[in-house]
């Protein structure tokens, strides 16, 4: 995939990988903690993501956006499940997270080519 999304992945992957070589003790903390959330546990790994993504779009983050559209194809969840998320993220966020449809729109085409809205 030679995407927008992709190349900014690949970006966020490059610079995690330079953080880690000058800071791998937090990096490893950070890395542990993160599998240990995200992980099933009371709540499924499924809605731990939406979750997420649903705080990415609130918190008006690009990258994270990017990022957990793409854990959750991982997951199996649905574009339509994403398009729900969203609409909670946007009563959460109000104008300011609706405004990032463009980047989730964008991502989800990367993602989810083949599917329509």
């Amino acid at each position: 995939m030679t995407t927008q999304a992709a190349e900014k992945f690949e970006h966020i992957k490059k610079g995690v990988r330079g953080v880690r070589t000058v800071l791998p003790e937090t990096m490893k903390a950070w890395s542990a903690f993160h599998e240990k959330a995200m992980a099933s546990g009371a709540v499924d790994a499924k809605t731990k993501e939406m979750i997420a993504l649903g705080i990415a779009i609130a918190g008006r983050c690009h990258n994270c956006i990017i990022l957990h559209v793409q854990s959750c194809k991982k997951l199996g969840i649905t574009r339509e499940e994403i398009l729900s998320v969203y609409e909670v993220a946007m009563v959460m966020g109000g104008g300011p997270a609706m405004t990032y449809c463009a980047e989730l729109m964008d991502t989800l085409e990367e993602y989810y080519p083949k599917e329509k809205a």
